[in-house]
């Protein structure tokens, strides 16, 4: 009986210990072998049911991961390739000496310009996002005019955009001064960033309103635009790294992830959504110095 005791409480063991984790450590090898998304069969809900569901959730996460890592690559790939191309083939262009009308020349030098200033803005994209991910992303904390600040950012885009047929309106707030600790270049890039996301994804509706206000112990900066708006089934995914959601425009799809991160980091909150009316709207908050 004794004998027969051992026997069974070992198959036993063996059957719901032993082998189970034989299987979980075999998976574990293909997952490291580079077999992600691989999936172990759960027989128990056990503490080894736990750890099979945790592997399980590990593998499908690293799966996703390494899938978002190469549509990343390969979309900022094409993404570089076009103004690249753009800024090579005008170059050329005007090398060669074919461009007799001096109209054309400064087409094709206003297209290099512009995409440049597009590739420039790409790249400092990627910087901040490497210096997000390895945590070198600081900020140079000082008291400034918010207020000041946004006027920059406007005063910058108003004629751009007024090249491109939008116009820019601007509404002050009654106080003559915004007072708050931040990083001014930081809050600078926010700006422009978001006014280039409003004139690239909502320029069809030929306005954007910009305002600036004083509520209670915040400063609230709004950024609308008439365009089409962002689907409400991407709305909340697209302050995401890398989400660019059915939007046919060009972009890296981390400027907004770079922004909300920037925001995050002055205590203040980031909210997007669309305008009644049609057109998306944008509400930046930051706390007030007191």
């Amino acid at each position: 009986m004794i004998l027969a005791l051992v026997y069974f409480s070992n198959l036993y063991f063996v059957r719901s210990i032993v082998e189970p984790l034989a299987s979980i450590t075999e998976t574990a090898r293909l997952i490291a072998d580079g077999s992600y998304g691989v999936q172990i069969e759960k027989k128990f809900d056990d503490e080894i049911g736990e750890l099979t569901d945790t592997i399980n959730d590990m593998s499908l996460k690293i799966k996703q991961s390494e899938k978002t890592q190469s549509e990343f690559i390969s979309s900022v790939s094409h993404e570089l390739r076009t103004p690249l191309t753009a800024i090579t083939g005008w170059a050329e262009t005007i090398q060669s000496g074919e461009l007799r009308d001096p109209k054309d020349v400064r087409k094709g030098m206003d297209i290099i310009v512009s995409e440049a200033r597009r590739l420039t803005n790409m790249v400092e994209e990627l910087l901040e996002f490497s210096r997000m991910s390895d945590g070198r992303f600081t900020l140079s904390v000082e008291p400034l005019d918010l207020k000041a600040e946004l006027e920059d950012a406007v005063y910058t885009y108003r004629e751009f955009f007024r090249r491109e047929g939008i116009e820019l309106t601007y509404q002050d707030c009654p106080e003559e001064a915004v007072p708050i600790s931040g990083d001014p270049e930081r809050l600078r890039q926010v700006f422009c960033n978001l006014l280039d996301n409003a004139g690239k994804h909502g320029g069809s509706g030929k306005r954007i309103d910009v305002s600036i206000a004083q509520e209670e112990e915040f400063a609230v900066i709004r950024i609308r635009d008439y365009g089409p708006g962002i689907p409400e089934e991407e709305l909340p995914h697209v302050k995401y790294k890398f989400y660019k959601g059915s939007s046919k425009a060009r972009g890296s799809g981390i400027g907004l992830a770079v922004c909300e991160e920037i925001v995050t980091r002055h205590e203040g909150t980031l909210d997007i959504g669309n305008a009644e009316g049609g057109g998306c709207l944008v509400t930046l908050r930051l706390p007030i110095e007191t």
